[in-house]
């Protein structure tokens, strides 16, 4: 076992632009953090397997990652494995959850790793404590939220914010102890799909009804995401990318034919 402070999980698809853009900052923070990444791509051939697999296995063999590539499997499922297997080989004391399209900017490993330890469990402004943490300003919009400490940012209790939204962040970027990963968030919901808002929402209800809030560190400024189109929304616009009827006929993906 290689005893680790914080382990990084990258969940890929396809998307080979847009990780040679942020893969390398996240190695970087790496290598300046105790830290691991493991990074799981299940890229089909049909959307550039053989162009993906040989950028990473030519940055793992440079940076010393754990890889792995698989045949198509659900996020879910490939995150819930990750999760398993990191704390087997690490023993992390904290664990970040990520997509492949978000990077870190200088700074940002430690920043989280300091922000974690002083304010988790701390009670925040809206009166529930800090249980996960994001750094993607993109999903979790400050001009919600309301200041916690120095530059870090908390969500408002308001009617017109959602138990979800006062409880978790985006899947893009999800960080918390290891222990709170495994009793309070419990791992990912799997579902016959490869990705849906049924499998990536219920963590921020558990973690909300569980008494816990979240906390944007340093205002989003040290994580950047690069514009591309994901794996796959619940949405019909993005819907070409796997079939016709994308989630459409089940009602707990909250499909939106929009």
């Amino acid at each position: 076992m290689d005893k680790k402070q914080i382990l990084i999980v990258i969940g890929s698809y396809a998307n080979t632009d847009a990780v040679r853009e942020t893969l390398p900052t996240i190695l970087s923070e790496i290598a300046e953090n105790d830290a691991a990444l493991i990074v799981h791509d299940s890229t089909e051939k049909r959307h550039g397997q053989k162009e993906k697999w040989g950028y990473l296995r030519e940055m793992e063999e440079k940076h010393d990652f754990f890889l792995i590539l698989s045949s198509n499997m659900s996020m879910a499922h490939a995150r819930n494995m990750c999760l398993q297997l990191g704390q087997q080989l690490y023993l992390p004391d904290y664990i970040a959850v990520m997509e492949d399209d978000h990077g870190f900017r200088p700074g940002f490993l430690g920043e989280l790793i300091s922000t974690m330890k002083t304010y988790y469990g701390q009670v925040a402004p809206n009166g529930m404590r800090f249980g996960l943490f994001s750094g993607c300003a993109s999903h979790r919009r400050a001009k919600d939220a309301q200041i916690a400490a120095s530059n870090h940012f908390s969500p408002r209790i308001d009617e017109k914010t959602d138990p979800g939204a006062i409880g978790g962040v985006n899947s893009c970027f999800r960080a918390a102890p290891a222990h709170h990963w495994n009793h309070v968030l419990i791992g990912y919901d799997t579902d016959e799909y490869l990705i849906s808002t049924h499998q990536t929402k219920n963590l921020n209800f558990r973690n909300y009804h569980k008494g816990f809030t979240n906390m944007l560190v340093q205002g989003g400024d040290l994580m950047f995401d690069v514009d591309n189109e994901s794996r796959g929304w619940s949405k019909g616009k993005m819907s070409g990318l796997w079939d016709n009827d994308y989630a459409a006929s089940d009602p707990r993906a909250k499909f939106d034919k929009k």
